[in-house]
């Protein structure tokens, strides 16, 4: 009887010792997933960009194309749960030697037990949720952008997937929060109250969505400057025209009536003539910001989206930071010399903003690196905590948030041109 004791218990300790460590639980700060930016994330993906998993440059934003590149990882290395998030297992994988444990002190979107299980979901009545995640929480979370008009899948899948982090986006735009695509504590608890707005375009936002109305708005004759994601007072005027001629409330604003006119077979259009009203509007003061001059640099640097990153570059074909930042300006007719981005830091006619809550859309926002306190980077602050930059992490002009990760752990004030 002992013996058979002996051998069950030997059986058990066999098991448990080779069990993947995937099955046992681990705590959310042990995962890194889509949505965390820390440098625990920029760590991961500078050996994944060693050994050539990951083709762009390290961020410290974990994105689809971190995630994929996990995902390859890990189908290269059996044994692994191949779901996208690097969890301990994962982690000693790859760093081998240089393995640390991530300490517990790690802030994280969300908290609770996580497993590295594609399977995972959070628990019911979650107080926040993040890309990846699954479950009844994603699925009440769509349906509630789906009523404000956020979320525009036909179905409601239960994935937090690319559609539901657009949507998250979206919502938080619209009610002045951190535009993050996380949807944190802050953000569904207004989601879940009478206080959300539905799904609005206000003449400062930007994005995709922005660019699909310009485009719109132009095959309608409304609008024929180049489409720049950007809603300035270009854009603004054409919408003014586009809803004073189908009878809507002429308010430069794109909300539920004006969206649902603007995509729809029953629409007036326009005579061509609504690009000429919004060329004079430039100098107007019906423009996104309420100042025509901002306006008119962020829908500059709008159109540059896309350029690639070229050390030294001042465009038109190709930027490094400061070689942007010079573009713009210079196109936006602000007298300024080509500096780098420590020297637009110290212009003096310049105010200088060190509070980042009191940014605002043209701002300069300058930057120091994690390893130097000397300034070594500068975007164009848009509102909403993002900034439009040419930088090689984001393979050159693109909009990033600075909400969160490197950018905000990094940001050292910025210049008010304007």
């Amino acid at each position: 009887m002992f013996k058979k004791m002996i051998a069950s218990i030997s059986v058990c300790l066999a098991v448990v010792a080779f069990m993947p460590f995937s099955a046992m639980a681990v705590s959310r700060y042990e995962v890194l997933q889509i949505g965390d930016r820390d440098e625990w994330v920029e760590a991961l993906q500078e050996k994944l960009h060693e050994t050539d998993y990951l083709k762009c440059n390290p961020t410290g934003y974990f994105g689809t194309d971190t995630q994929n590149a996990v995902v390859q990882f890990q189908v290269d290395h059996g044994g692994l749960a191949v779901d996208g998030k690097a969890g301990p297992e994962t982690r000693k994988a790859l760093l081998g030697a240089n393995y640390t444990e991530i300490d517990s002190s790690r802030e994280v979107n969300g908290s609770g037990q996580q497993t590295e299980s594609a399977s995972t979901s959070p628990a019911s009545g979650a107080t926040a949720l993040n890309p990846g995640d699954k479950g009844s929480d994603v699925s009440d979370l769509q349906q509630r952008l789906k009523d404000r008009e956020y979320y525009e899948y036909p179905s409601i899948t239960g994935y937090y997937g690319p559609v539901t982090t657009e949507a998250v986006e979206k919502f938080q735009r619209t009610n002045n929060l951190a535009v993050t695509g996380v949807m944190d504590a802050e953000s569904l608890s207004l989601l879940k109250s009478d206080g959300a707005k539905y799904y609005t375009m206000y003449p400062g936002d930007s994005g995709d969505d922005i660019k699909t109305m310009q485009d719109r708005l132009s095959e309608l004759g409304y609008f024929d400057a180049a489409s720049t994601g950007y809603f300035g007072s270009i854009t603004t005027s054409a919408v003014k025209s586009f809803q004073d001629a189908n009878g809507l409330s002429v308010d430069g604003v794109v909300g539920k009536d004006t969206r649902r006119v603007l995509y729809s077979n029953d629409v007036k259009k326009g005579s061509g003539s609504g690009s000429s009203e919004s060329a004079s509007s430039e100098s107007s003061s019906s423009s996104g910001t309420g100042n025509s001059d901002v306006d008119r640099m962020i829908e500059i640097a709008h159109t540059q989206i896309g350029k690639p990153y070229s050390y030294g570059s001042s465009g038109p074909n190709s930027y490094d930071c400061s070689g942007f930042v010079y573009y713009c300006l210079k196109n936006s007719g602000v007298a300024a010399s080509r500096l780098s981005s420590a020297g637009y830091s110290g212009v003096s006619r310049w105010d200088t903003i060190t509070n980042v809550n009191s940014l605002q859309a043209g701002d300069l926002v300058y930057f120091k690196s994690d390893k130097s306190s000397s300034v070594s980077h500068i975007g164009i602050y848009l509102g909403g905590g993002s900034m439009i930059h040419s930088a090689p992490s984001s393979n050159g002009v693109a909009v990033s948030s600075m909400s969160s990760g490197y950018y905000a752990r990094n940001f050292l004030g910025a210049k008010r041109v304007f």
